[in-house]
């Protein structure tokens, strides 16, 4: 059996996601949590110099996407053949398109206080506008059995999943009102029993 570990800070960012696949495929995996003051010491060992982290074996992968791709393979979560593949990749890549896109991107900063501006104006005024952009495209792979790509969960549906959640639980309550489906799977994915007590046992965090 390989050996996990995951580099990431205590947030949720971009690495809770990664932490809830494990969970919900039964798979151990050391998490090591770094601080501001630890993070250096790190660093130079990152390969792209920045986190999340995934090491194998001592092998170590950047990048959150490749990780989760990875991870989706190893654990049976990447579609059943290689088309269902390519649409789990492509919705990954738009989610991915979200979080990098102007106002989103910088988001973060402001949850955590290192971009000065107030949060309800700026998730109002240049956040929620990306997610009326973005979330029709993600809800309209929604229909029949509530996942986004075949029949069973795959990476990309607890990727979803976590990434929405986080504008409803640091943005607006009602700003996925308009996508039912989509709330849906948010629902689905988090009461699963292995991530549903997960998330209940996680530690509260600014972003």
């Amino acid at each position: 059996m390989p050996t996990y570990k995951l580099y990431y800070f205590q947030g949720r960012g971009r690495a809770e996601h990664i932490r809830q696949i494990f969970k919900l495929a039964g798979k151990e995996f050391e998490d090591v949590v770094l601080t501001h003051e630890s993070w250096p010491s790190y660093k130079d060992d990152m390969p792209l110099y920045q986190v999340p982290v995934l090491e194998v074996d001592g092998v170590k992968i950047g990048q959150t996407l490749a990780i989760s791709r990875f991870l989706g393979r190893q654990f049976g979560m990447a579609g059943k053949n290689d088309l269902e593949a390519a649409k789990i990749d492509m919705l990954g890549d738009l989610i991915q398109d979200l979080s990098v896109a102007d106002g989103v991107k910088e988001w973060p900063y402001v949850l955590l206080g290192r971009k000065e501006a107030n949060k309800e104006d700026y998730f109002r005024e240049k956040v929620r506008p990306q997610i009326e952009k973005f979330a029709p495209l993600v809800e309209k792979f929604l229909l029949g059995n509530g996942l986004l790509v075949g029949d069973n969960v795959t990476w990309v549906d607890v990727f979803a999943a976590e990434y929405f959640s986080k504008f409803v639980d640091y943005g607006e309550k009602d700003c996925l009102e308009a996508y039912p489906r989509l709330l849906e799977l948010v629902a689905r994915i988090h009461n699963i029993p292995a991530i549903k007590k997960h998330i209940e046992e996680r530690p509260a965090t600014l972003a």
